[in-house]
């Protein structure tokens, strides 16, 4: 984990409150993998006092990329900084995805659950095979599908709720048929927790290996204050923040 201060080389908005930062922080940017994230400190001052955790799209050192949403006061402020401006970066934090050599991996990315397995595709793909399933409520929610397209995957499978682009629906209304016809080894799954949970029930027949990024309000991204705890089937409660944010998806005691 490191605390570096971040110069800001790039930042963009992509429309539908999506932003994209690219940011230099090498030491960072040379340790992180697919599934960690870092906590960003969005203003100069004590308003607002916590910082604000964001998955780590993409790492090539000395930069990484975020990508987000504004959603509140805090990514407010966020999507108000310009290039040449710093930021007080802290990561990388979390676990990883779990190595799976030689296994057909699907990729299920809801919306801006589309980080994690983004960074993994990038860095995985051509490596072993990989297809991703990529789902949100419209065009403007799928901000990233041209960057997607120019990775080397071996599927790409797009749905959106309104038809406006790829297939018309739920990205789970064509998960059955896309692992009846490609037969996936194991499942990297992001999104609203409906989904995961959703995915929790229908991925059960298949006897797969299946991890979960989940997202969680976090105060301090290192496991001392205990503010992202989540139940597991267990009874026991895990924190997000450094015991995760990637678990086994059987694993999370996911709502009825």
């Amino acid at each position: 984990m490191h605390d570096e201060r971040g110069l800001i080389e790039e930042a963009r908005s992509l429309g539908g409150g999506y932003h994209l930062l690219k940011l230099a922080v090498p030491r960072i940017a040379a340790a992180a993998k697919p599934g960690n994230f870092v906590m960003v400190r969005v203003s100069s001052s004590l308003d607002p006092l916590l910082r604000r955790p964001l998955g780590i799209l993409e790492s090539q050192p000395p930069y990484v990329w975020l990508y987000y949403q504004v959603l509140g006061p805090g990514t407010r402020l966020l999507a108000e900084r310009h290039p040449g401006e710093s930021l007080d970066i802290l990561g990388p934090l979390g676990n990883s995805f779990p190595e799976i050599p030689g296994k057909r991996v699907l990729l299920i990315a809801g919306g801006r659950g589309i980080v994690p397995l983004f960074h993994y595709a990038q860095v995985c793909a051509g490596r072993r095979p990989l297809l991703m399933l990529y789902g949100g409520r419209s065009r403007s929610d799928l901000q990233l599908l041209d960057r997607i397209k120019a990775l080397r995957l071996q599927g790409l499978f797009v749905f959106s709720e309104d038809g406006s682009i790829g297939q018309k629906g739920l990205l789970t209304d064509g998960l059955e048929k896309i692992l009846k016809q490609e037969r996936p080894d194991v499942t990297l799954s992001c999104g609203p927790e409906a989904m995961l949970a959703r995915l929790s029930v229908m991925l059960k027949p298949y006897r797969l290996e299946n991890h979960a990024s989940l997202e969680a309000r976090m105060g301090c991204g290192f496991g001392v204050c205990h503010g992202c705890a989540v139940g597991t089937v267990s009874g026991a409660y895990r924190k997000v923040c450094d015991e995760g944010p990637v678990f086994p998806l059987e694993e999370i005691q996911w709502p009825d």
